[in-house]
């Protein structure tokens, strides 16, 4: 019999707060890399 799988829940705030931060400006291609990064690791 197979455990069911547990659900590891993250809350990734790093373009919203991230942007908010003194001396950091993301641009818009890397707020797109970062998108990009976050779906391939499965995040919704």
């Amino acid at each position: 019999m197979t455990a069911p799988k547990e659900r590891l829940y993250i809350f990734d705030t790093t373009l919203r707060d991230g942007a908010q931060t003194q001396g950091v400006d993301f641009s818009v291609e890397d707020k797109r890399q970062i998108s990009l990064a976050l779906d391939q690791l499965g995040l919704d």
